[in-house]
């Protein structure tokens, strides 16, 4: 008999739900590192763009063409728009981390109908069956038992 037959179903369901956690953990992981790319990506590109936008200004303001007023609006202006960029950014993440979350859970009940792992309703019908039968089992032993006396 090969290894897999000699496992009962048991042992089976066992090592299908240790696989099943196993490519979770990994799909999880994954999707974490992306997630924190696009975070840390999207920041650096914010920052760079307020660096070069205030060195721009700064080069401005000592060649006389813009008042140290006008500075301080467009400052301002670039803040805002940082902000709303982060905001974006941040739902941007979410509905990302969302998606990735439905799909993740689109997998994981897809690997499990594969496998044939049995969800809740069914192992709660079989320990249903189960008990029924240990009913029907007792009865028949105690009636067996008194038709013995």
């Amino acid at each position: 008999m090969a290894k897999e037959e000699q496992k009962g179903i048991g042992e089976q369901a066992k090592d299908a739900v240790v696989d099943v956690r196993n490519e979770l953990i990994v799909q999880s992981a994954n999707l974490y590192i992306l997630m924190r790319k696009v975070l840390l990506s999207s920041l650096g590109a914010v920052a760079l763009t307020m660096e070069e936008a205030n060195e721009l200004l700064a080069k401005l303001v000592e060649r006389g063409e813009i008042a140290e007023t006008d500075l301080q609006k467009m400052i301002d202006e670039l803040r805002a728009q940082r902000e709303r960029s982060e905001a974006e950014a941040a739902k941007t993440r979410d509905e990302l981390t969302k998606k990735a979350s439905n799909t993740l859970e689109g997998s994981v009940e897809t690997i499990l109908t594969r496998l044939n792992v049995p969800n809740k309703s069914d192992i709660e019908e079989l320990s249903r069956k189960i008990s029924h039968l240990n009913e029907k089992v007792s009865a028949l032993n105690q009636q067996r038992h008194n038709s013995d006396r």
